[in-house]
C-alpha cells in the first residue's frame, strides 16, 4: 500500500521524535552521572539549542536554497552517525562532561536544520486545506515521542542500562532516515535569476518578518516565554533527584505527564481555536502554562508537580500548533525556510540563556526559585506581548477577524 507523502513525513518525524525523547531524559542523567554541579548540568541542555544563536540566521537560507527533502535525508544521517559516536563512547566509559557538551551541541546543530526543513515542506506537503491537521499530527507526535513515551523509556532504559537509551535513539534516527527515502514531493523551491550570498538572502527572511507585525510580535514572544521554560526544564532534572529524591526512573515518569497534556492538548486544539480564535488560545494558552511552571516549586507533593507537568504540555502544545499555522499562513513559501529560521533564531534563540540562567539560580538562591522567576516571566510576557500579537493580527487581517489569510504563495 503506497503512503500519501504526508503520511511519510508524519512517520520520519514520529520516528525522530521518540528518539528525541528518549535522549532528553538519557542525556541529562548522564550529565548527572558525570557531575553534579548544577551549572555544568544545564550547560548539557544549553549546548543542545545553542545552534538557534550560532546558525539560527542562515539556516533558513539553506533551506531555501537547496532541495529540502534531500537536505532533511542527509542531516537525519548525520545526526545518526553523531548518536552512534555517542553509543561507542558510552559503552567504554569515556563520555566526559566535554564530551557531552560536544555532542549535545553536534546534535542541536543537526536538529535545528532537521526542524527548519520539516516546517518549510509541510505547507508544499498538504497545501492551505491540511495545514492545521498536519501541524497538529506532527505536534502530537512529537509530544508523545519527547514528551510521553520518549522520555519514560529514556529514564527506564538508563536505569536498566546506560548505554540502552542511545542505541535506541540510533534506532529511530535509521528509522526516520528510511521513511524519508519515501517521501516525494518538491523539495525546490523556484531558482532566484540571480544568486546572491547566504546572508543577503537570510536578510530578505529577516526583513519580511520585521515587516510583519503579527510575526515580529509574535516571534519576541515565543522568545520570552522559551526563556522561562529553559530556566525551568534545565534544572527540573536535579530538582526531581536532589530535592524530591526521587530516581531516574520517575524523572522520565514526571516528563511522561507533560507529554500525556501534550496530547491532549494537540486533540483539543482545534477545538479550542474554533471557540476563542487564534490569538486568544495563545494567550490562554501561555498564562496557565507559566502558572503551572511557578505552582512546581510551590508543593513538595509529586502527583501535584505531575499536574502541572500536564497543564504545562497541554498548553505548552497548543501554543506551539497554533503559533506554527499561523506562521505557515501568512509567509510565503519561497521565503518559508528563511522566515521560519529567523523565527526560531529569535523565538527559540532564548533556550541556552535561559537554561544557563536557571542553572545559576538554582546553584544560588535554590533549586526551587527558577521555576518562580520562569512563571512570572512568562505570565508577564503573556499580558504584554500577547495581547500585542493580537491587536497586531486583528489589525492586519481583513475585516477584523482572528483567523490568518490564506497562504501566499
Amino acid at each position: 500500500m503506497r503512503w500519501q507523502p504526508s503520511t511519510y513525513l508524519f512517520a520520519s518525524g514520529a520516528a525522530a521524535s521518540l528518539g528525541d525523547g528518549i535522549r532528553y531524559a538519557a542525556m541529562p542523567l548522564l550529565a548527572v552521572h558525570v557531575t553534579r554541579n548544577p551549572v555544568s548540568v544545564a550547560a548539557v541542555a544549553a549546548a543542545l539549542s545553542a545552534a538557534h544563536l550560532l546558525f539560527g540566521f542562515h539556516v533558513g537560507a539553506v533551506v531555501d536554497r537547496f532541495d529540502r527533502v534531500r537536505l532533511l535525508r542527509r542531516t537525519q544521517l548525520i545526526r545518526l552517525a553523531l548518536m552512534l559516536v555517542l553509543v561507542g563512547a558510552v559503552a567504554v566509559d569515556q563520555a566526559t562532561l566535554p564530551m557531552l557538551l560536544v555532542a549535545a551541541f553536534l546534535l542541536g546543530t543537526a536538529e535545528l536544520a532537521a526542524d527548519t526543513a520539516v516546517q518549510a515542506l509541510t505547507p508544499v506537503v498538504v497545501r492551505d486545506a491540511g495545514l492545521e491537521k498536519l501541524n497538529a499530527g506532527l505536534t502530537a507526535s512529537q509530544s508523545v515521542g519527547e514528551d510521553f513515551a520518549g522520555p519514560a523509556a529514556g529514564g527506564v532504559l538508563f536505569a536498566w542500562n546506560p548505554l540502552a537509551p542511545f542505541v535506541a535513539v540510533a534506532g529511530t534516527l535509521a528509522a526516520s532516515w528510511g521513511f524519508l527515502t519515501r517521501l516525494r514531493v518538491p523539495g525546490r523551491v523556484a531558482e532566484p535569476a540571480v544568486r546572491r550570498s547566504l546572508t543577503a538572502e537570510a536578510r530578505d527572511g529577516l526583513t519580511y518578518l520585521l515587516r510583519e507585525p503579527t510575526l515580529r510580535t509574535q516571534a519576541v514572544w515565543a522568545a520570552a516565554m522559551n526563556l522561562g521554560v529553559a530556566a525551568a526544564n534545565a534544572t527540573l532534572v536535579l530538582y526531581v533527584v536532589e530535592k524530591l529524591h526521587l530516581s531516574g526512573g520517575a524523572y522520565g515518569l514526571l516528563l511522561t505527564c507533560a507529554g500525556v497534556g501534550g496530547l491532549a492538548g494537540a486533540a483539543a486544539v482545534s477545538h479550542t481555536v474554533r471557540l476563542l480564535g487564534r490569538v486568544p488560545t495563545m494567550i490562554a494558552a501561555s498564562l496557565v502554562a507559566g502558572l503551572a511552571t511557578a505552582g512546581v516549586a510551590l508543593t513538595g507533593s509529586v502527583w501535584l508537580i505531575g499536574v502541572f507537568q500536564f497543564l504545562a504540555g497541554f498548553c505548552g502544545v497548543s501554543f506551539s500548533i497554533v503559533g506554527r499555522s499561523l506562521r505557515q499562513s501568512i509567509t510565503p513559501d519561497a521565503l518559508m525556510g528563511r522566515v521560519t529560521s529567523i523565527y526560531r533564531l529569535i523565538g527559540f534563540g532564548s533556550l541556552p540563556l535561559g537554561a544557563i540562567g536557571g542553572g545559576a539560580i538554582a546553584h544560588r538562591l535554590g533549586l526551587g526559585v527558577p521555576f518562580l522567576l520562569a512563571g512570572a516571566v512568562m505570565v508577564g510576557s503573556t499580558l504584554t506581548l500577547g495581547l500585542l500579537t493580537r491587536r497586531a493580527h486583528l489589525t492586519g487581517v481583513p475585516g477584523g477577524t482572528d483567523h490568518p489569510e490564506p497562504a501566499r504563495t
